[in-house]
């Protein structure tokens, strides 16, 4: 999923966001080609101290702030559209993938012949 929570923005070009999710995504299918992955998710020990660390971010800002009620906030009052800093610390931080951050499920590779059709 490209431009999904977080990464809308309010300040900056919406495609720099684009570009480097491109680039994670695309360092992430070259691991798993490289280590024979068929699956990579995200362990859910890393995703709860991404949104702790963009939550932290957003306090503060016009975006959470002001008692304003706005498409931003989700019913909790939480906001789950807007990233909350620099486009280039997100370029930072997408730029290679931290394998430890993910579950990672080995591909099981047959040792039967595949029939031709």
């Amino acid at each position: 999923m490209l431009l999904g929570p977080n990464t809308a923005l309010g300040h900056s070009s919406q495609t720099v966001m684009i570009e480097a999710q491109v680039r994670y995504v695309v360092d992430a299918l070259r691991q798993a080609e490289k280590r024979g992955l068929a699956s990579i998710e995200v362990r859910r020990e890393a995703q709860d101290a991404y949104n702790d660390r963009l939550d932290k971010h957003l306090e503060g800002t016009v975006w959470l702030s002001g008692g304003c009620r706005s498409w931003y906030l989700d019913a909790n009052g939480r906001n789950t559209s807007v990233f909350p800093t620099y486009t280039w610390r997100f370029r930072r931080g997408t730029k290679r993938l931290d394998l430890s951050e993910y579950q990672l499920a080995s591909q099981v590779r047959s040792t039967k012949p595949v029939p031709h059709q």
